[in-house]
């Protein structure tokens, strides 16, 4: 680093041991409390985890306010470097410190940590507090020279006035709660500005690519040639991956760290290929291995499983990607707004299916604008109790990308498809708005959302791995619709009638197909009506998660709302046998053989027609003696009329 600096960017306090700290009561609290901490009371309060049915504790932001409200203007200077990292990558709480072991740090699990999908916050602690115009420097400068801590934290978590949950977990997971301190030396924020220009040491080919001159669209291009060039003057892997993060950090909009990582070694394997000679000279090498971790069996015996979650039971799972199929016009987008009001308000869904509390939700509208998307909520809130729509308000939340073009994937001119920074953004959003975590996410429809080729399992599977990325960061179960194939009509309710690559079906845990009868399955099933509404079928296709549900029997009415079908099928023929016994009262055998055909007057055979006589007589509605006329009783005599 530069004496320019090193001795004047940064306002080095008198007392080394000073952080500062804001104090929020809960997500939806804009107001702090600010405190002038030590680092070891630091330490001692967030020691002691707060035991909490909801993820909703208090949150500190390591930061002093100009003004006591969480906005990235009012933040003076940042006292700690906080990371959350979701996916560890196998490496446990004591690994993950390790990898800055140099510092005073720690680390504890979050309100979300469980063994199988480990969760922590790494706190590091800083020598001075860094004023605010200088933070995304030394922050992007930090992680530039730990190139293995900023592949597994959540880049998403960047935002200067970002608020975090002090140290909690709910009481069924106390064993694995965890906590680690690392005695070390706090972190010079001095050593970790990136210069304005590069060191004489760095050739001027070696310059990374200027940031102003490198468009989104041609990020990956720019990487790949960066790296390139470094590489043939002969640096190591890592001081290779260093200079490539630094230079992603540099840009207005960075790449993914993943995404810079996976492509560095993947030049690297190339020039590999291309240099045998070369792999023994890099002071390292590409690992194949790294993402890997064995899970013993006995560790996942050591204790029970935790009951499986719902957002409505025995339909909804939650924190699952699932989909919702149907022809264009069926009316998915109605019923995916009825299941987003009925989550938000936790209401039951037709009378039937009920969420395990009000959660939640945001919809992501691909096609209805907000007029129409206001038009369909009113709708179907139409009627709703005061306290119910109150919840909703609460709850709901929708974005508008109706006119937008923001591709959750997209192919490139050379490669597979990548994931673009559209669900990084999203989730960014999200969070800023509705908190934390999310229960719902409802995307309508995908295919306003994908890149590449639609019947190609690679680009499927990679749109598939999106939706992952808002369902991991956002704790969230993601429904997202999808329109059928042309043959699905012909085929029947099929898992298999889901448009494109079957890898979009494989790669979700649930899909249900939205089907409409036609006037003649209609006809059939509840006879000929004055006045008939277009009847709809809601059946599981899919399910990796116990006994599906038994379809539903849906209309839908003028105003495109859906509703449970008060009729029954074959209730029509059950009236019309009761009439036809009324009037014409024989024993069973005759009427069997009188009716029984499928071109008779009831469409049965003499089977169907025995089981439906049974089926009557069961109900109570009709006498069948074992000689004798059949006659009905009283309630049947109501259904049939004078």
């Amino acid at each position: 680093m530069t004496k320019n600096i090193t001795n004047v960017v940064l306002n080095q306090q008198v007392n080394k041991d000073r952080c500062p700290v804001s104090l929020f009561e809960g997500i939806k609290s804009t107001t702090a409390k600010i405190y002038d901490l030590h680092w070891e009371k630091v330490c001692a309060e967030l020691a002691n985890p707060f035991i909490s049915d909801t993820k909703d504790v208090p949150l500190f932001g390591p930061y002093s306010l100009s003004i006591a409200k969480r906005a990235n203007n009012n933040v003076i200077e940042v006292s700690l470097l906080v990371f959350d990292i979701d996916d560890p990558q196998g490496r446990s709480a004591q690994e993950v410190i390790n990898l800055v072991q140099d510092y005073d740090a720690i680390i504890h699990s979050t309100w979300s940590h469980t063994e199988l999908e480990p969760r922590y916050r790494l706190i590091i602690r800083l020598l001075s507090p860094v004023p605010v115009k200088h933070f995304t420097n030394f922050r992007n400068g930090f992680l530039s020279l730990n190139p293995t801590l900023a592949t597994i934290i959540d880049q998403a978590c960047s935002d200067v006035s970002r608020a975090y949950y002090i140290f909690s977990h709910p009481i069924e997971r106390s064993c694995c709660a965890e906590f680690v301190r690392n005695h070390g030396a706090p972190l010079d924020p001095t050593t970790c500005l990136i210069p304005s220009q590069a060191n004489q040491t760095t050739s001027a080919t070696m310059t990374p690519l200027a940031p102003s001159s490198v468009q989104v669209g041609g990020r990956n291009t720019a990487l790949t040639s960066y790296v390139g060039s470094i590489i043939n003057k002969g640096l190591s892997f890592s001081d290779t991956l260093t200079l490539a993060l630094s230079w992603n950090q540099s840009l207005p909009q960075p790449l993914d760290v993943n995404e810079v990582t996976r492509t560095h070694s993947s030049i690297w394997k190339k020039h590999h290929l291309n240099n045998p000679a070369a792999q023994a000279n890099t002071s390292a090498v590409v690992s194949t291995t790294s993402n890997f971790r064995l899970i013993s069996a006995g560790s996942l015996l050591a204790s029970p499983p935790q009951p499986r979650s719902w957002l409505i039971k025995g339909f909804l799972p939650s924190k699952i990607v699932a989909a919702l199929i149907a022809a264009g016009g069926t009316g998915k987008s109605y019923l995916a707004m009825h299941i987003a009001v009925s989550v938000a308000s936790g209401s039951s869904l037709f009378g039937e299916l009920i969420p395990t509390k009000p959660a939640k939700v945001v919809f992501i509208s691909g096609e209805d604008d907000e007029t129409e998307l206001k038009r369909r909520l009113h709708a179907v809130t139409q009627g709703m109790p005061t306290a119910l729509r109150t919840a909703i308000d609460t709850n709901l939340h929708f974005i508008d990308l109706a006119d937008a073009f923001e591709l959750f994937t997209q192919k490139p001119t050379v490669g597979e498809v990548q994931i673009t920074d559209v669900p990084v953004k999203l989730t960014e959003a999200i969070k800023q708005i509705a908190g934390e975590t999310v229960d719902l996410i409802i995307i309508d429809p995908i295919s306003r959302f994908r890149g590449g080729e639609e019947n190609a399992a690679s680009d499927t599977t990679r749109f598939v791995q999106s939706l992952q990325y808002l369902r991991d960061h956002l704790g969230a179960t993601v429904l997202a619709l999808h329109h059928v194939n042309k043959g699905a009509k012909a085929n029947g309710t099929s898992q298999n009638n889901a448009r494109g690559s079957s890898a979009f079906i494989d790669g979700v845990r649930l899909v249900y197909e939205l089907n409409a009868l036609s006037e003649t399955e209609t006809e059939k099933a509840y006879g000929k009506q004055i006045i008939m509404p277009r009847v709809l079928t809601l059946s599981c296709v899919k399910t990796n998660y116990g006994m599906p549900i038994d379809p539903l029997t849906l209309c839908k009415r003028t105003d495109g709302t859906l509703a449970q079908f008060g009729m029954q099928a074959g209730q029509h023929q059950d009236l019309s046998i009761l009439q036809e016994i009324k009037l014409n009262p024989i024993s069973k055998t005759q009427f069997k053989k009188a009716y029984g055909s499928v071109t008779g007057k009831f469409g049965l055979s003499e089977k169907a027609l025995v089981r439906k006589l049974e089926d009557l007589e069961k109900q109570g509605h009709l006498i069948t003696p074992t000689r004798g006329a059949m006659q009905l009783t009283p309630s049947g005599s109501s259904l049939v009329g004078p």
